[in-house]
């Protein structure tokens, strides 16, 4: 397979599994990043160090490329992808794919993070380029991200069940949607394509957070032997006397997911790519190999 894809964020949690997948799928992927440690570029993948917001870094990046798919985290993705989109345009890129989130709709818009990524999501779809966005539900491998210094920590409530998912099984599901996106017929009209969608990648169980990280403590930090509950107006507060930014912004989005829930129907989704079917127990179990 010929084709290349450009991906942005392509050295993270989210980033490597998808890099993985789409290689494994036959596609060339060349990983656009700032950092790139020794390690991945050991993996065999074509690597470009540059800055997404640099038009220049941009177009250097998408020469031969035929796809992009963006892992943005920690900046302004909306801002982002106008730059993105804007580089794929001058580039004629036939796809253009990114994450987003299971709780993006437009009654969560007041949230600032949820509304830079519907701005991200609108960006794509006004593009006029052929596109999927993939909104997934919690990630499992998140839960070790309220791990810190020998304690794990529950910060505000968090009160609603979520569809839990795997980054495997979502990093298949862009790997699947690709190989379908690539063999379907222009031609035909045999119903609705793998272009131009919505993904809902939602897993095959809901749970609650605090009773899923009471039981990732237990099975993978048998160390430590309790969660500790830190209220919101603790974490904001300390936010605000230690004046670290991102202490306030950790408040903030638990804050967030204590008022918005999961969105969305994967019934499409399943159908089209295939249902994620890892459960915490298939999930715990391997990560314990």
């Amino acid at each position: 397979m010929s084709q290349k894809i450009l991906l942005i964020g392509g050295t993270g949690m989210l980033g490597k599994p998808v890099a993985r997948k789409l290689k494994e799928a036959g596609y060339q992927v060349r990983i656009f990043s700032r950092s790139v440690s020794e390690k991945e570029e050991q993996e065999g993948f074509e690597i470009f160090r540059g800055d997404f917001f640099n038009p220049e870094d941009l177009d250097r990046a998408l020469k031969e490329c035929t796809a992009i798919h963006t892992n943005l985290a920690k900046v302004d993705e909306g801002a982002a992808m106008r730059v993105i989109v804007a580089a794929a345009k001058r580039a004629g890129i036939e796809t253009i794919s990114c994450i987003s989130g299971a709780s993006v709709c437009e009654e969560n818009r007041w949230f600032p993070i949820t509304e830079q990524k519907y701005q991200a999501e609108q960006s794509v779809i006004n593009s006029g380029i052929p596109y999927m966005i993939f909104r997934p539900s919690w990630f499992f491998e998140s839960l070790e991200l309220m791990v810190r210094g020998g304690k794990a920590m529950m910060i505000g409530k968090q009160p609603h069940p979520y569809r839990w998912v795997a980054v495997e099984d979502y990093a298949r599901m862009v790997a699947a949607a690709y190989l379908k996106s690539t063999s379907e017929n222009p031609t035909r009209n045999a119903g609705p394509g793998t272009l131009n969608q919505i993904y809902y990648i939602l897993g095959p169980e809901y749970h609650r957070m605090r009773d899923l990280m009471v039981r990732y403590i237990k099975a993978v930090h048998p160390e430590i032997k309790k969660v500790s509950d830190v209220p919101l107006w603790m974490m904001k507060l300390i936010g605000t006397l230690s004046g670290k930014r991102e202490m306030k912004m950790v408040a903030a989005l638990y804050g967030y997911f204590e008022k918005a829930r999961e969105q969305g129907d994967p019934a499409f989704t399943n159908k089209m790519l295939g249902a994620p079917g890892t459960t915490f127990e298939e999930w715990v179990k391997a990560k314990k190999r």
